[in-house]
C-alpha cells in the first residue's frame, strides 16, 4: 500500500474493537476533531446511551428506578462526587435509619424471653389476644433488611463505578423506618423499659456471636470495596501515563491524581477503621460463662411460674401438676382476696384474660376480682380461654384427655394450692396483692392469708418462701419460721438485719459478683422469668440457686452451659478467627489490585496512536515499530491523503454519505486505534490491498463489496 509521500510506516489493527462513526463537518471529514480525548469521550456517551449491564441495570433499577443505560451517570476518573448534592445531605438519615433498625431489631430478638409478658401487656389495653411481640420483629426485620439492601446496593453501584441517585419513593421508606424506629422506642420505653434490660445481659453471652457476624460483613464488604480501591489507583495509574506522554515528566502535584489518592485513602481507612472495632469487640466482653473448668456451680432448680403456663392454663390445678411431672423444686403464683375474705389464685387484676366472665356476666369484665364473692369465682371457667387465645406459640401438644381436663379447669382456691405443695413437698411462693379500697378486707388482707397457711392447711414452714413485703416485721413474729425473701437488691449488711434468706430478682439484676457475695452469707438467689435456653445458661455459670420458668419442659433438657468455655479457648478461637478473616481481605484486595494493574498494563501496550488512513503501506501487527513511532511526535508530518479507485456500485446510503472533497482532507498518524477497530475479515484485506492515490473518491468500493462500517471509513478517506 503506498502514498504519495517517501516515508512509509506500519500500523497495528485490533479486530476486537468497534468503530466509532466518524465526525464531519459539512460534507468534509475533519481531522481537528479526531484526538484521543474526543475520541474517547464520544466512545463513552455512545456506550452510556447503549450499552447494556443486566446485573448493572437491575441494581439501578431498584436504586435509583433508572432502568435506562442513558439515564446513568458514570464516574470516569474517581475525582466525581460519588453522589448528587440530594443525595449527600440524605447520607446521614440513611445513616440514622440503619442504627436504628439494627437496633430495634437486636433488642426485640433477645427480648424474645420476655414475648408472652409482653402480649399480655398489650392485652391489658386491646382486649384481644394476638402476637404483639411477633409482630414487631417482623416489623423489624422487614425495616432492617430494607435498609441493609439500600447500603449494599449503593456499595456495588459505587463499585462499578456508578454516580448514587436515591429515588424519591427509597428516600420516603427511609424516612418511614427511622420514624417507626423512633416512635417505637418513644411510646415502648416508658411503659416496658425494664424489658429493654434483656439486650444488656444478653450481650454477655452473644458478643462471640456479633464478632463472628460482623467479621462475616467485613469480609463479604472487602470485595467490593477492594474492587473500588482497585479502580481508582488504575485510574491514577492511567493519568499519571497520559501526563507523562504530554509532559516528558510525572506531575508531583496533580490535582486530580490527588483527589483519586484521597478517595483511596478515606475508603481503605474508613474500612480498616471498622474492621479494627470489630476485632477488639472481645476485649471488652465479660461473662460469667468465660471461667476455668471444674469451676461451675450445681444446675439451678425450677420454681414454676403460675405452674407450667405452657402445657396448661396458668394459675390451676392441672398447671401445677404439670410443673411438678416435670420436676420442679417450687411453685410460684399470684394471690388476691374475694369480696368474702377468700384467698384465691389470679394474677390479673380483672378475669376477663383467664376466665369467661364476658359470657357469664359480660357486665362485669372490668370489674376488679376482688370484688367478687367466691360464690361467683368458683362457677367461672378458667381453662377455655387457654384454647382460644393460645398465649404461647410453641405451646405443647396435649392428649384428647388432657385436652378436656384443661377446658374444665376452675380457679383455684390458695388453701387447695398449699396442700398441693405440702402434699408434695414443694416450696411456695407468691406475690399478694391488696384489695381495692371499699373492700372488707383491705387492711387486714395478710392476716387473712397467714389465717389460711398457718390454721386451715398448716403448711410446713420450711416450705414457704415468704415475698411480701407489707408488714414483713409482723410476719416474722407469727411465722418466725417462714423464710424471708426480699424482691430487691439491698446492701449486705440491711439483708442481714432484716433477717433475709434469700432474694427473688429480675434477671435483668443479675450480676455474678453478687451471688457470690450474697452466698457467703448463706443468701440464695432466685432469678425470674427464665424461659430461653440462653438465659438460664448464663444464670448457671453466674451461680443462681433457682430460676422461675414458664419453659420448665425445655430447660430441663440442657445438661450443660451453652456458652461455657475457659478465657484460653476464647482466645485461640478470637485470635485464630481474626486472622483468617485479615488474610482473606488481604488477598481480596491483592487480587483486585493485581488484576486491575494486569489490565492496565495491557492497555499501555496497545495503545498505537496509528489511524489507518495516515500514509499506510502495509498492515502488520508490530507494536514495537508503532511504539517506535510513537516517540516522534513532535516531527509527525500531514500527509495529503486521496482517494482510491472504486466502482460505482455502491448504494444509494453510501453515495450520499460519500460526496465529499478529499483533496483538502488531512490527516495526522498520531491517532489511536480505539476508534479504528472492529473490521471484518473482508474489509482487513481490502484494506491490505488499498493504495492511497489520485483517484476519484467514488471508485473505492470496488474494495469493500458490503457497505461495511470500516468500508465507509476508507471511502471517506
Amino acid at each position: 500500500m503506498s502514498f504519495s509521500g517517501s516515508k512509509k510506516s506500519k500500523i497495528i489493527v485490533y479486530p476486537e474493537t468497534r468503530l466509532l462513526s466518524l465526525p464531519s463537518k459539512g460534507n468534509f471529514f475533519d481531522p481537528n476533531v479526531l484526538e484521543m480525548k474526543k475520541i474517547k469521550k464520544v466512545r463513552r456517551r455512545m456506550t452510556q446511551r447503549y450499552g447494556r449491564h443486566r446485573f448493572i441495570a437491575f441494581l439501578q433499577g431498584i436504586y435509583s428506578c433508572h432502568w435506562k443505560r442513558h439515564q446513568w451517570v458514570h464516574l470516569e476518573d474517581g475525582t466525581q462526587p460519588c453522589c448528587v448534592t440530594g443525595d449527600q445531605i440524605f447520607f446521614p438519615f440513611l445513616v440514622a435509619a440503619l442504627c436504628m433498625s439494627l437496633i430495634f431489631l437486636y433488642m426485640w430478638l433477645e427480648a424474645r424471653n420476655d414475648y408472652a409478658s409482653f402480649d399480655e401487656f398489650v392485652y391489658q389495653f386491646t382486649n384481644s389476644w394476638f402476637f404483639w411481640s411477633f409482630f414487631l420483629v417482623i416489623t423489624a426485620s422487614i425495616m432492617f433488611s430494607y435498609i441493609i439492601l439500600l447500603m449494599i446496593i449503593g456499595i456495588c453501584l459505587l463499585t462499578y463505578g456508578q454516580q448514587l441517585h436515591l429515588h424519591w419513593c427509597n428516600k420516603i421508606g427511609v424516612l418511614l423506618v427511622l420514624s417507626i424506629g423512633i416512635f417505637g422506642f418513644l411510646s415502648i420505653n416508658p411503659v416496658y423499659e425494664e424489658k429493654w434490660r434483656a439486650a444488656e445481659v444478653s450481650l454477655q453471652v452473644t458478643v462471640p456471636y456479633i464478632h463472628f457476624f460482623g467479621i462475616c460483613v467485613m469480609v463479604l464488604f472487602s470485595w467490593p470495596i477492594a474492587i473500588y480501591f482497585a479502580k481508582l489507583n488504575k485510574t491514577a495509574l492511567v493519568l499519571m501515563k497520559e501526563e507523562y506522554n504530554d509532559q516528558q515528566e510525572v506531575p508531583v502535584e496533580s490535582r486530580k491524581i490527588m483527589k483519586i489518592r484521597a478517595n483511596q485513602f478515606v475508603s481503605v481507612i474508613s474500612f480498616l477503621v471498622v474492621l479494627l472495632i470489630i476485632y477488639t469487640i472481645p476485649l471488652g466482653m465479660q461473662s460469667p460463662c468465660l471461667r476455668e473448668n471444674k469451676t461451675l456451680g450445681p444446675k439451678p432448680t425450677f420454681i414454676g411460674h403460675r405452674g407450667a403456663p405452657m402445657l396448661a392454663p396458668e394459675n390451676t390445678q392441672m398447671a401445677f401438676e404439670k410443673a411438678i411431672e416435670h420436676g420442679a423444686t417450687g411453685l410460684e403464683t399470684d394471690v388476691t382476696l374475694s369480696y368474702d375474705g377468700v384467698p384465691f389464685l389470679m394474677h390479673d387484676p380483672t378475669l376477663r384474660r383467664t376466665t369467661n366472665i364476658h359470657e357469664i356476666l359480660p357486665d362485669f369484665t372490668d370489674m376488679p376480682a376482688a370484688m367478687f364473692t367466691w360464690q361467683t369465682l368458683e362457677t367461672l371457667n378458667s381453662g377455655q380461654w387457654f384454647f382460644k387465645a393460645k398465649p404461647y406459640r410453641n405451646t405443647a401438644p396435649l392428649t384428647k384427655e388432657e385436652e378436656k381436663m384443661a377446658k374444665n379447669q376452675s380457679i383455684m382456691k390458695l388453701s387447695n394450692f398449699l396442700r398441693l405443695a405440702n402434699k408434695e413437698n414443694k416450696l411456695v411462693i407468691f406475690d399478694l396483692y391488696r384489695p381495692p379500697r371499699k373492700h372488707p378486707y383491705r387492711d387486714t388482707w395478710i392476716m387473712k392469708v397467714l389465717d389460711v397457711m398457718m390454721n386451715e392447711v398448716g403448711i410446713k414452714s420450711h416450705l414457704v418462701l415468704w415475698l411480701p413485703g407489707q408488714f414483713r416485721a409482723d410476719v416474722q413474729m407469727i411465722a418466725p419460721d417462714y423464710i424471708q425473701v426480699l424482691g430487691k437488691k439491698l446492701p449486705l449488711p440491711d439483708l442481714l438485719r432484716m433477717g433475709i434468706k434469700g432474694l427473688n430478682l429480675a434477671y435483668k439484676d443479675m450480676n455474678r459478683n453478687d451471688v457470690k457475695e450474697y452466698e457467703k452469707y448463706g443468701i440464695f438467689t432466685n432469678i425470674y422469668v427464665v424461659n430461653e435456653p440462653w438465659l438460664y445458661s448464663l444464670a448457671w455459670c453466674a451461680g443462681v440457686h433457682s430460676v422461675t420458668t414458664n419453659t420448665i419442659q425445655i430447660l430441663k433438657k440442657i445438661k450443660r452451659p451453652y456458652f461455657l468455655m475457659t478465657p484460653n479457648e476464647y482466645m485461640k478461637m478470637w485470635i485464630l478467627l481474626d486472622f483468617l478473616s485479615a488474610f482473606i481481605i488481604t488477598i481480596v484486595f491483592f487480587f483486585h489490585w493485581w488484576r486491575e494493574k494486569g489490565w492496565c498494563e495491557l492497555i499501555k501496550k496497545k495503545k498505537s496512536p496509528v489511524f489507518p488512513m495516515s500514509g499506510v503501506t502495509n498492515i502488520e501487527e508490530n507494536i514495537e515499530e508503532v511504539q517506535k513511532q510513537n516517540k516522534d511526535n513532535e516531527s509527525q508530518e500531514e500527509i495529503q491523503v486521496s482517494p482510491s479507485p472504486s466502482d460505482k456500485n455502491t448504494g444509494d446510503y453510501w453515495d450520499s454519505f460519500l460526496e465529499m472533497k478529499s483533496q483538502n482532507v488531512k490527516m495526522t498518524r498520531s491517532l489511536s486505534t480505539e476508534s479504528v477497530i472492529g473490521s471484518n475479515d473482508d474489509d482487513l484485506q481490502a484494506l491490505s490491498s488499498l493504495t492511497l492515490g489520485d483517484s476519484n473518491i467514488d471508485t473505492c468500493s470496488e474494495k469493500f463489496p458490503k457497505p461495511s462500517v470500516l468500508s465507509k471509513f476508507c471511502c471517506i478517506c
